[in-house]
């Protein structure tokens, strides 16, 4: 296992329980999504796992070789415009990763830069310019580019795709499936949203108020829920001929 999470707890100021008992595991290679409503207690378990947050009980394992944190994990957030630096152009961006993390030398990085573009779709035309001049799209792959530079074994995915239009999600998810199979980096990919699930997802942990309500296989929890609280969660999910109607849906 890449990531064993067990008896999780989290408990902020003023008694609230954020995380209570949650244990999860992703495998060298596989990808576990963390669903549930705002709340939930996902982000918090996202954000544990990723050393932002200190962790009230319980314990996390992340590998078992003595590798760095930073070496072993990365985090890829839901507004890029707020993580990248906007005075750095995407090549600096890039290169100071790859600096502070690697042994590799100038040429190197400058070559490896070029191989981080070229895997999320980008291009050396891309590589001088701000993230202002960028898209939300094109910055959501420097993002992913920026995570990927030190070669991690695990990227954590907080609603990575939430705030794209739907046609800019689809090519983020594909990029993600491409980048899975090109790198063997494992992902815990955090959505309130079930319905891209599918598209990068083998195991899914859905979440209610701190706790894990259920869990298993994407075709297992997705396609036969045994929860209440999950089969709402799937029931919510819109459907071809869906069509939003004043003061409810229809389809």
């Amino acid at each position: 296992m890449i990531l064993e999470v067990t008896d999780l707890r989290k408990v902020f100021r003023g008694d609230f329980v954020a995380v209570d008992g949650v244990s999860f595991a992703v495998p060298v290679g596989g990808s576990l999504a963390i669903v549930g409503e705002s709340g939930s207690g996902k982000t918090t378990c996202a954000r544990l796992v990723a050393g932002l947050e200190r962790a009230t009980s319980g314990t996390i394992r992340l590998g078992d070789d003595g590798t760095p944190r930073a070496r072993v994990v990365q985090m890829v957030f839901q507004d890029p415009y707020q993580s990248l630096d906007r005075r750095q152009t995407v090549a600096a961006c890039l290169d100071e990763v790859l600096a502070f993390h690697t042994g590799l030398d100038r040429a190197e990085r400058r070559r490896r830069i070029g191989e981080l573009l070229e895997l999320v779709g980008l291009d050396q035309r891309h590589a001088g310019v701000l993230p202002r001049q960028l898209s939300g799209g094109q910055r959501q792959r420097v993002a992913i580019a920026r995570a990927l530079a030190p070669s991690p074994r695990l990227l954590i995915l907080d609603e990575a795709v939430a705030a794209l239009d739907v046609s800019i999600q689809a090519q983020i998810l594909n990029l993600l499936v491409d980048a899975r199979a090109a790198t063997g980096v494992g992902y815990l990919f955090v959505t309130h949203d079930l319905s891209v699930v599918r598209h990068v997802c083998d195991d899914v942990v859905v979440m209610r108020r701190g706790r894990i309500v259920e869990s298993g296989s994407v075709e297992q929890v997705l396609g036969a829920p045994s929860a209440d609280y999950t089969k709402k969660l799937v029931g919510s999910i819109p459907r071809p001929g869906w069509v939003p109607v004043r003061g409810g849906t229809r389809g």
